[in-house]
């Protein structure tokens, strides 16, 4: 067993990228590949995933954006709370990431906004960390840095590129085993069930004020 740890750093600190994206998962028959890059003074890889569905960007945009239901299709996602509502196409969330036995739970308070491209109709959904918020959840240790972004790109006749990105440094000590478990399976399992989530009902017929579909 790997005995190295991810390092502790405070809000302030967040790395920056070195080195070249590595690719770890590489699934034609799903259509997904997931690629990680080492990060400036820590053990932990941000991810980077990419897959292609069928659906709209409303879909796609409501099926991340409902809180209740995230934690059943997202892997290691154990709660995710709504503390504002999407206003402007800004939200504010809570959450609850699940790390193995016997370490602590990580949680964190995240903004999440999205915006459009107006001439490709791209999506970009932005998530960021920050301080303060309501008090620790019991068992959890709180994320001093988190983002994830979704980037959702029109490809024609109904097909849309998917780019899943994240990074976040835990706090505490946490060993290495545990981090590659996280950046693999979160962006993996999350791009594998996407397609299944806005194939349901209640997002496939979803429309919103101010987002662009292609016609095509």
């Amino acid at each position: 067993m790997c005995l190295s740890f991810w390092h502790t750093a405070t809000a302030d600190e967040r790395p920056a990228s070195e080195g070249s994206w590595v690719r770890v998962v590489d699934q034609p028959e799903n259509r997904l590949t997931i690629d990680t890059r080492s990060m400036q003074g820590t053990n932990v890889r941000e991810f980077r995933g990419e897959t292609v569905v069928k659906g709209t960007l409303a879909s796609l945009i409501a099926a991340i954006q409902d809180t209740a239901r995230v934690p059943q299709w997202m892997p290691h996602v154990a709660r995710v709370t709504l503390v504002a509502p999407d206003k402007n196409q800004h939200s504010e969330i809570y959450l609850v990431i699940h790390v193995p036995w016997p370490l602590h739970d990580r949680d964190a308070f995240v903004d999440v906004h999205w915006s459009q491209d107006a001439s490709t109709h791209a999506v970009h959904v932005v998530g960021r960390s920050r301080a303060g918020g309501a008090g620790l959840q019991s068992g959890c240790v709180r994320m001093p840095e988190m983002d994830m972004d979704w980037t959702f790109t029109p490809l024609g006749h109904g097909n849309v590129d998917v780019v899943f990105r994240g990074f976040g440094l835990p706090g505490g000590i946490v060993p290495n085993w545990a981090a590659n478990l996280v950046v693999t399976e979160l962006p993996e399992g999350s791009l594998k069930h996407l397609q299944a989530q806005i194939n349901l009902p209640q997002y496939r017929s979803v429309h919103m004020p101010g987002l662009l579909e292609p016609q095509d």
